[in-house]
């Protein structure tokens, strides 16, 4: 069970990794912020949604990482 494990948290971390990697940390100012200073035109929805969607993808990115961490830490635990 701790091999499948092991094998499991690598696949999830590097799941995690690539989506982070395409998407950004979900943790960012994003497109409809206020720091946008150069347009004072209101941000249209679909930019809006587009923005939406990278941030869940990346916020499931770091969860796998995070999952994929515990996977492993359990399975080198189980061997003891």
């Amino acid at each position: 069970m701790g091999k499948l494990m092991n094998i499991l948290g690598l696949f999830s971390n590097l799941g995690g990794v690539l989506l982070l990697f395409v998407f950004g940390m979900p943790i960012r100012v994003a497109a409809g912020g206020t720091t946008v200073t150069w347009s004072t035109s209101s941000i249209s929805y679909q930019i809006k949604k587009f923005d939406d969607i990278y941030s869940a993808l990346g916020w499931i990115g770091l969860g796998l990482v995070v999952f994929g961490t515990l996977l492993q830490a359990l399975a080198t635990l189980e061997r003891k």
